[in-house]
Protein backbone atom coordinates (compact mmCIF):
# COMPACT_ATOMS: atom_id res chain seq x y z
CA UNK A 1 0.00 0.00 0.00
CA UNK A 2 2.90 2.33 0.90
CA UNK A 3 4.23 1.70 -2.98
CA UNK A 4 1.14 2.70 -4.46
CA UNK A 5 0.92 5.90 -2.36
CA UNK A 6 4.15 7.12 -3.25
CA UNK A 7 3.60 6.47 -6.58
CA UNK A 8 0.58 8.81 -6.11
CA UNK A 9 2.59 11.42 -4.49
CA UNK A 10 5.30 11.38 -6.88
CA UNK A 11 2.80 11.84 -9.48
CA UNK A 12 1.25 14.12 -8.42
CA UNK A 13 4.53 16.05 -7.53
CA UNK A 14 5.53 15.32 -11.36
CA UNK A 15 2.28 16.90 -12.64
CA UNK A 16 2.24 20.00 -10.73
CA UNK A 17 6.28 21.04 -10.95
CA UNK A 18 5.16 20.49 -14.94
CA UNK A 19 2.80 22.84 -14.99
CA UNK A 20 4.33 25.10 -13.34
CA UNK A 21 7.37 24.69 -15.69
CA UNK A 22 5.38 25.54 -18.70
CA UNK A 23 3.61 28.16 -17.18
CA UNK A 24 7.18 29.99 -16.53
CA UNK A 25 8.04 28.69 -20.08
CA UNK A 26 4.69 30.28 -21.64
CA UNK A 27 6.06 34.04 -21.16
CA UNK A 28 9.70 33.63 -22.51
CA UNK A 29 8.86 33.00 -26.14
CA UNK A 30 9.50 35.91 -28.67
CA UNK A 31 6.87 37.05 -31.38
CA UNK A 32 7.69 36.20 -34.42
CA UNK A 33 8.04 38.69 -36.86
CA UNK A 34 6.46 38.54 -40.20
CA UNK A 35 9.75 39.68 -43.06
CA UNK A 36 8.69 41.22 -46.42
CA UNK A 37 10.02 37.44 -47.25
CA UNK A 38 7.63 35.58 -45.48
CA UNK A 39 4.62 37.27 -47.27
CA UNK A 40 2.78 35.65 -48.96
CA UNK A 41 3.27 36.18 -52.72
CA UNK A 42 -0.11 35.91 -54.54
CA UNK A 43 0.56 35.87 -57.60
CA UNK A 44 2.81 33.33 -57.50
CA UNK A 45 0.57 31.27 -56.32
CA UNK A 46 -2.30 32.10 -57.89
CA UNK A 47 -0.27 30.88 -61.49
CA UNK A 48 -0.28 27.38 -59.83
CA UNK A 49 -4.44 26.91 -60.39
CA UNK A 50 -5.90 24.90 -62.53
CA UNK A 51 -8.50 26.45 -65.01
CA UNK A 52 -11.21 24.82 -62.93
CA UNK A 53 -9.84 26.98 -59.84
CA UNK A 54 -8.90 29.66 -61.81
CA UNK A 55 -12.88 30.10 -62.71
CA UNK A 56 -13.99 29.56 -59.10
CA UNK A 57 -11.58 32.49 -57.54
CA UNK A 58 -12.42 35.11 -60.20
CA UNK A 59 -16.03 34.28 -59.34
CA UNK A 60 -14.97 34.31 -55.48
CA UNK A 61 -12.73 37.56 -56.41
CA UNK A 62 -16.01 39.42 -58.37
CA UNK A 63 -18.69 38.25 -55.29
CA UNK A 64 -16.74 38.37 -52.20
CA UNK A 65 -18.48 35.50 -50.63
CA UNK A 66 -20.68 33.44 -51.56
CA UNK A 67 -22.81 30.27 -50.76
CA UNK A 68 -22.05 26.78 -51.15
CA UNK A 69 -25.30 26.99 -53.18
CA UNK A 70 -24.55 30.11 -55.32
CA UNK A 71 -21.65 28.32 -56.19
CA UNK A 72 -23.19 24.87 -57.37
CA UNK A 73 -25.94 27.32 -59.55
CA UNK A 74 -22.88 29.07 -61.20
CA UNK A 75 -20.48 26.39 -61.74
CA UNK A 76 -23.26 23.58 -62.51
CA UNK A 77 -21.07 22.22 -65.53
CA UNK A 78 -19.03 20.98 -62.70
CA UNK A 79 -20.11 17.77 -60.67
CA UNK A 80 -21.22 18.51 -56.71
CA UNK A 81 -17.79 16.39 -55.33
CA UNK A 82 -15.10 18.00 -57.72
CA UNK A 83 -16.56 21.40 -57.16
CA UNK A 84 -15.97 20.55 -53.01
CA UNK A 85 -12.56 19.41 -54.19
CA UNK A 86 -11.60 22.75 -56.26
CA UNK A 87 -13.36 24.65 -53.02
CA UNK A 88 -11.13 22.89 -50.75
CA UNK A 89 -7.99 23.34 -52.66
CA UNK A 90 -8.68 26.98 -53.05
CA UNK A 91 -9.08 27.24 -48.75
CA UNK A 92 -5.74 25.59 -48.43
CA UNK A 93 -3.72 28.15 -50.81
CA UNK A 94 -5.62 31.09 -47.94
CA UNK A 95 -7.31 32.19 -51.06
CA UNK A 96 -11.02 31.43 -49.80
CA UNK A 97 -11.98 31.16 -46.36
CA UNK A 98 -14.93 28.38 -45.33
CA UNK A 99 -17.76 29.62 -42.66
CA UNK A 100 -20.96 28.88 -41.87
CA UNK A 101 -23.81 31.64 -42.33
CA UNK A 102 -27.76 31.06 -41.44
CA UNK A 103 -26.61 27.61 -41.26
CA UNK A 104 -25.23 27.11 -44.98
CA UNK A 105 -21.61 26.52 -45.45
CA UNK A 106 -20.21 29.89 -47.11
CA UNK A 107 -17.18 30.92 -48.55
CA UNK A 108 -15.44 34.14 -48.51
CA UNK A 109 -12.78 35.93 -49.88
CA UNK A 110 -9.18 36.44 -47.91
CA UNK A 111 -9.08 39.66 -46.60
CA UNK A 112 -5.36 39.95 -47.33
CA UNK A 113 -5.81 38.32 -50.74
CA UNK A 114 -8.67 40.61 -51.70
CA UNK A 115 -6.71 43.78 -50.32
CA UNK A 116 -4.20 42.89 -52.86
CA UNK A 117 -6.33 42.25 -55.98
CA UNK A 118 -8.03 45.14 -55.71
CA UNK A 119 -4.89 47.46 -55.55
CA UNK A 120 -3.40 45.71 -58.53
CA UNK A 121 -4.83 47.26 -61.38
CA UNK A 122 -3.64 44.59 -63.71
CA UNK A 123 -6.53 42.27 -62.24
CA UNK A 124 -9.97 42.83 -63.87
CA UNK A 125 -12.89 42.63 -61.05
CA UNK A 126 -15.66 42.38 -62.48
CA UNK A 127 -18.47 45.23 -60.91
CA UNK A 128 -21.32 44.41 -58.63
Amino acid sequence: MDDYLGLGVALLVGLCLGYFLAKLMQGKTAPVEESPQQKTDWWKIRETLTGTQLQILQYMESKKEASIAELHEQFSFIPDRELYYRLEQICLMDFVTRGRKDGEVNYSLNPDYSATVESDETVMLVEK
